[in-house]
């Protein structure tokens, strides 16, 4: 076993948001995951504070959903420092809470500017963003926090396509640079990164330009973009003495389309797509990455990505090996089939679900039935027996009708019973589905003029 790690800085970044796992999650819970990942070899952690629907907690003492997100953000960083990681905040700069956004500053919206956004070229605008980051550093410092870094992101959400604000990474530059001075006044010497997510080649070419003439050395990383069908990031230009490193995403399988992500379909595996990401950017130089995670469902990638990120395990059969030892059949002789079972859920609309469940009914006899890390994968493999089935039937026949009610019967014991999940919000929720059968469904439920 090799014990020298391939990258220097291996991020997980764990937003709580959306109702989904880490928003709902208890402290000992949390606590218990942490350490784990941190075992597995993931050594910062990262969240984003989302305003999306709430209002500043800051003016208004209720308990809402702002005033939630920042008592759980705070709690969740706490814990990463007790047990060793260091924590990094992710930061969308222009947007606001929700009752800021008034006609007299809101942004200019456009297809990649979205959000509740202000304009950062109007100075009501930019006081606002201004205060509400200096509330946040302040009250992250007073509860104990130390943030290791910043780490700012202009796009989903983000961004302004006014005439003033044009072009944007510039004026994100400088907007950071101010966001940045106040943070550093709370949280001293912390480290200026950027999220090179949906950047164009030539953003990055601008960026980089305003960078070396304004602010030669500041921004210390960027995390590149990995398009969902690559496995490695493209040969960008970078600030001089910035890092290469990438944004990658572990919450879909291993096709970008059909795209089983976001447990819209329980668990998901990337094995061997993560472990090509892997050895292309070690390749290409790259010093680290953010792993991009909405819950537990992509527990298995966040093993991959870890081990072999951190040297602990050179390929991933080897990681997944270990995966089956420890949580899902301890002790068992048939490991490899265990880890050939799993590999195939990579393509889960082209795997042939009936054997699936043949072959799992063969293996189950020594599998730990109380671990939820093997529950999702069973419930997995019934939920996409059922979506075959409502694809052979045909989803408006009786026989179809009935593996529907089946179906989401399924998804409901991985969604409640497993994963503790009530109601999602934004990509999560039911309406986002890839799953084809649901369309006719799914537009009624969510008319507008319903």
């Amino acid at each position: 076993m090799s014990s020298v790690p391939r990258f220097e800085t291996r991020t997980l970044y764990a937003p709580s948001h959306f109702a989904n796992s880490y928003e709902v999650m208890g402290d000992n819970e949390y606590r218990t995951l942490l350490t784990e990942w941190k075992a597995w070899g993931f050594n910062e952690y990262a969240t984003w504070f989302n305003p999306a629907n709430c209002a500043d907690p800051y003016t208004e003492p209720l308990y809402e959903l702002g005033q939630s997100h920042r008592v759980t953000i705070k709690q969740h960083f706490l814990i990463a420092q007790e047990v060793g990681l260091p924590c990094v905040l992710l930061i969308t700069p222009n947007v606001v809470f929700q009752e800021q956004v008034q006609p007299e500053v809101e942004a200019t919206k456009s297809e990649r500017f979205f959000g509740q956004l202000v304009c950062a070229s109007k100075p009501a605008g930019r006081e606002l963003i201004l205060r509400n980051h200096e509330n946040w550093f302040r009250d992250l410092a007073e509860a104990g926090v130390k943030l290791h870094a910043l780490t700012g992101c202009p796009f989903d959400n983000g961004g302004c396509a006014c005439e003033s604000c044009t072009p944007w990474l510039v004026t994100f530059g400088e907007l950071c640079q101010e966001i940045y001075a106040i943070a550093e006044k709370y949280h001293p010497g912390i480290e200026m990164r950027m999220v090179g997510w949906w950047w164009q080649p030539e953003e990055h070419r601008v960026f980089a330009e305003w960078a070396d003439a304004n602010a030669p050395g500041w921004v210390k990383s960027i995390t590149q973009h990995i398009p969902y069908e690559d496995d490695d990031v493209a040969d960008m230009p970078l600030p001089q003495g910035c890092a290469r490193q990438a944004f990658i995403h572990i919450g879909y399988a291993e096709a970008s389309e059909p795209r089983d992500s976001y447990a819209h379909l329980g668990p998901v595996i990337a094995a061997e797509r993560l472990e090509r990401t892997v050895k292309a950017l070690h390749a290409r130089g790259c010093t680290g990455w953010l792993a991009y995670s909405e819950g537990v469902f992509d527990d298995v990638n966040k093993r991959v990505l870890a081990n072999l990120s951190a040297g602990l395990r050179e390929n991933s059969t080897d990681v997944l090996r270990d995966y089956v030892s420890e949580y899902i059949a301890p002790e068992t002789p048939r490991a490899d089939e265990w880890v050939a079972w799993l590999k195939r859920w990579g393509w889960p609309f082209a795997n042939d679900t009936a054997q699936a469940q043949r072959d799992l009914a063969v293996l189950i006899a020594e599998a730990a039935t109380d671990s939820w890390r093997f529950r999702h994968w069973e419930l997995k493999s019934e939920l996409m027996h059922e979506h075959t089935l409502v694809q052979e039937s045909g989803e408006t026949t009786p026989a179809g009708l009935e593996a529907i009610e089946r179906f989401w019967a399924v998804h409901e014991k991985i969604m409640r019973g497993v994963y503790g999940l009530g109601p999602q919000r934004h990509g999560f929720a039911k309406h986002f589905s890839p799953v084809s059968w649901q369309q006719t469904a799914r537009e009624k439920l969510w008319a507008k003029d319903a």
